[in-house]
């Protein structure tokens, strides 16, 4: 039990970090993507929880269409991450994402709902926000929350020679 409570809040905090790293993209080609009102791209995201000092990574992706995925730096307690995005203003964004909590037995005993607001550069290859996780149990009840803040790198190509 110690050890689902321990590993909670850094499976929490990861989503989180995903889910901020989502909201920021950038396409090399000209397009309408470059106008700092879509989200899609992939993004090295770093979080910590308000009050704990701990660095959650996170590697998220952000679809042209409004999707989310991301992959948390935590035990495997908790899934890799699935949700959406939209804008809310300038450069500025709203992302959601959800994920499945497991025991060490592998069963599964909840859900965690990450929900952020994240803001990218004018170069829209770096970005910041806040986030609220909320945890909740196998029927749909609200257990416990945090919440933190992040920041986020796109990935650029990095051509091979």
């Amino acid at each position: 039990m110690k050890t689902k409570t321990t590993l909670l809040p850094a499976i929490l905090i990861a989503g989180a970090v995903a889910l901020i790293v989502v909201t920021a993209a950038r396409s090399d080609t000209k397009s309408a993507r470059d106008d700092g009102q879509h989200l899609e791209g992939s993004w090295l995201v770093a979080a910590t929880v308000t009050d704990d000092p701990t660095l959650i990574r996170a590697l998220l992706t952000c679809t042209p269409t409004g999707e989310v995925v991301e992959t948390p730096s935590v035990p495997l307690a908790v899934s890799t991450g699935h949700g959406g995005w939209i804008r809310t203003g300038n450069r500025q964004f709203a992302i959601t994402v959800m994920y499945l909590h497991r025991n060490d037995q592998g069963e599964l005993i909840g859900t965690s709902r990450v929900r952020s607001v994240f803001k990218v550069n004018e170069a829209l290859n770096q970005g910041g926000g806040r986030f609220q996780t909320e945890v909740f149990d196998l029927e749909g009840k609200m257990i416990g929350s945090f919440q933190g803040t992040a920041q986020a790198t796109r990935i650029e190509v990095a051509p091979l020679n």
